[in-house]
């Protein structure tokens, strides 16, 4: 045990001696591992979390966008299947011809199209489909077909309608470069060399320059591709999305002429044989009549605004990764447990108010995963350490106190057993110089007679100071018992004080009482009267010859009394006046140094008086005097047990000043 308490020391005086080298070199760990580990399963859940409650204009859904679906209802009304035949998509472009919109995307996957009727693409219908989209061209719309890709590339619309614009219009579900959830969050901008329909038809609207890419755009050199993370805008919970019309709706001329001019359209199917289609939207809290389509507005809507989301560099992460895990192994070894508990959770909140705050106005990603993780990871290290050091110096503070307890009782053993037997062989030397005095006084010359008094002085002042000591004792063993009984204090102070009439008279200073009527209180008046006496005592010998001192009683607010023992002393510094009612303690100077005293009398005095349910005040300033108060309750004591400042006492104060002082570190 000791062994291991002793290494425990070492390195806990280590790591004091060498604090912040020993952060630096963990926190420089912490990072460089967390920076080789893959953190998607954090990162998605946190970056899907700050999409959810983006609150900032960028997440406000373009109302420019319209979207048009051909769903299970058009198809029953027409009696065909989805995506239907050519025909209808040829009429449903001519339709929109009239509302003259700014641009159309033609999301439709016109295979399946195909599939349906192939013989209306070698036929009339095909040529109509193709001249209304030159006509709306010709007028300014812009055009573009949306295809599918597989493992080849993209996968062109059949002929003619091959001749129309085109490019890749795919959802991206995460699955193997972010996360793995399926989710989509990122969008396709280029594919060998070519832009996405998303980018292609966003230049034809005049949105994106030719050579432009959204913010954002990171490549993948495996695929030939390259990505960026887009915002999903709004949510039809908060009926804030973008509007959404059915083909028969446009077909039957049930749109007004001005709902879509000028507006975006997005064209699409949706069907209830494919389950996807109608699943919910990552971030939406309700569903979507084609959530897909709805995808595909949210990208285009991105690159319109330049609303790409920027991820913040690996260096720039590493960085903030280090210097808050490095802040966290720090705070957890300075700060006390509970400060740094807070610190850990203010620098954790912190840093996701500042990543959302950078995600919505900014549109910077800062992923939070490695620096939260660091942050956490500094906590659950250091703190193990702080509690088996904690519980080390605790163990040595328990052994001390025992140490203690032991040297205290010896201490109070040896002081009962000195002073009791002295107390017998210092009275009888004061009874026999006393009788010496009396009986052979005529036959002693003055040398002698002032031998004899300077005996009878030294041991009153020694059978005093033995009493003080057996008070002392009496008072830490937790003996002393209060005698309450109703006593009228005036006849306290004037008796105490006629035994001081000769000292005072000795050294010329006039002792005067200032007593107000006053009711009997309940005190125990043997230990009242010596307190009158201390102070009375204390006052005449700090006092300069001729001047006056002043005992006063009276009543305040009718619940407590205050006597007040007032002199023209020496007076005390701010400094003694804080450790004056400490035991043995005597203040430094030369008055002092030439008075006898045992450093014990206030001590005792604020004792006794907190035993009554009092308090004790003093007013002093050096060189002009002082007046030491005593304030008691008129009803008594109170019934609870007083302060009793014993063995156990004193020595928990030690330990848990000892354990304060390591907290504090």
């Amino acid at each position: 045990m000791l062994s291991v308490q002793h290494a425990l020391e070492r390195l806990r005086k280590l790591i004091l001696t060498r604090k912040p080298l020993v952060v630096l070199i963990t926190a420089g760990i912490i990072t460089a591992i967390l920076l080789n580990i893959p953190l998607s399963f954090l990162e998605a859940p946190l970056y899907d979390f700050r999409v959810r409650i983006s609150h900032s204009q960028a997440a406000l859904p373009d109302s420019r966008i319209e979207l048009i679906v051909m769903n299970d209802e058009t198809a029953k009304t027409l009696d065909q299947v989805l995506p239907l035949p050519l025909s209808y998509h040829t009429q449903l472009l001519e339709a929109l011809g009239r509302y003259q919109p700014r641009g159309i995307g033609y999301l439709v996957d016109m295979s399946q199209v195909h599939q349906v009727d192939p013989d209306q693409f070698q036929g009339p219908w095909a040529t109509r489909f193709v001249e209304a989209a030159k006509q709306l061209r010709e007028r300014g719309t812009a055009f573009e077909i949306g295809t599918r890709f597989d493992v080849t590339g993209e996968i062109a619309p059949p002929y003619p309608l091959s001749l129309l614009p085109h490019a890749i219009a795919i959802i991206h579900k995460d699955g193997n470069v972010f996360a793995s959830d399926k989710i989509t969050r990122r969008a396709l901008v280029t594919f060998n060399g070519a832009p996405s329909f998303h980018l292609d038809f966003a230049r034809a609207l005049g949105f994106s320059a030719p050579d432009a890419t959204p913010n954002g755009t990171f490549t993948v050199p495996d695929l030939d591709a390259s990505y960026f993370f887009f915002r999903y805008h709004g949510d039809t919970a908060s009926k804030k999305s973008y509007r959404q019309r059915t083909f028969g709706e446009v077909i039957r001329g049930e749109v007004p002429a001005d709902e879509l001019r000028g507006k975006i359209v997005l064209i699409s199917t949706v069907s209830r044989q494919n389950s996807n289609d109608f699943a919910f939207t990552p971030y939406s809290s309700a569903p979507y009549a084609n959530p897909k389509l709805v995808i595909h507005a949210n990208i285009l809507d991105s690159i319109i605004h330049n609303e790409g989301l920027a991820r913040v560099s690996v260096w720039s992460t590493a960085a903030i990764t280090y210097a808050l895990t490095a802040l966290v192994l720090w705070g957890v070894l300075a700060l006390t447990p509970l400060y740094s508990v807070f610190a850990t959770l203010f620098l954790s909140v912190t840093l996701l108010l500042v990543g959302q705050a950078l995600f919505d106005w900014r549109g910077l990603w800062l992923r939070e995963g490695k620096p939260l993780l660091g942050i956490f990871i500094g906590y659950y290290l250091t703190v193990p350490y702080r509690l088996i050091t904690e519980y080390s110096r605790r163990w040595e503070y328990q052994r001390k106190n025992e140490v203690l307890t032991q040297v205290e009782e010896l201490k109070t053993n040896f002081l009962n057993l000195v002073t009791h037997d002295l107390k017998t062989p210092v009275a009888r030397i004061q009874g026999l110089a006393e009788v010496l005095m009396r009986k052979a006084n005529d036959r002693l010359i003055d040398r002698d007679r002032e031998t004899i008094q300077s005996i009878v002085s030294a041991t009153d002042e020694l059978n005093h100071f033995i009493s003080s000591i057996l008070e002392l004792s009496k008072v830490e063993s937790q003996n002393l018992q209060l005698s309450i009984e109703s006593k009228d204090v005036n006849q306290l102070i004037e008796k105490c004080a006629l035994g001081f009439k000769a000292p005072a008279r000795a050294k010329q200073i006039k002792l005067q009482l200032q007593l107000e009527p006053l009711f009997p209180i309940r005190i125990d008046a043997n230990l009242i009267s010596k307190v009158i006496n201390n102070l009375i005592d204390n006052s005449i010998k700090y006092s300069r010859p001729g001047s006056e001192i002043t005992v006063s009683a009276k009543e305040e607010n009718e619940a407590w009394v205050r006597i007040s023992v007032a002199d023209q002393g020496i007076g005390l510094t701010p400094e003694e006046q804080e450790n004056l009612f400490t035991r043995f303690y005597r203040a430094k100077n030369t008055r002092t140094a030439e008075t006898s005293g045992t450093g014990l009398g206030l001590y005792l005095t604020r004792y006794f008086i907190k035993a009554h349910g009092g308090r004790v005040e003093v007013q002093s300033e050096k060189g002009v005097g002082s007046r030491f108060s005593i304030i008691l309750p008129v009803a008594g004591p109170p019934e609870t047990e007083a302060l009793r400042p014993g063995l156990k006492n004193r020595i928990g104060n030690r330990i848990g000043s000892a354990v304060r002082h390591f907290a504090q570190e």
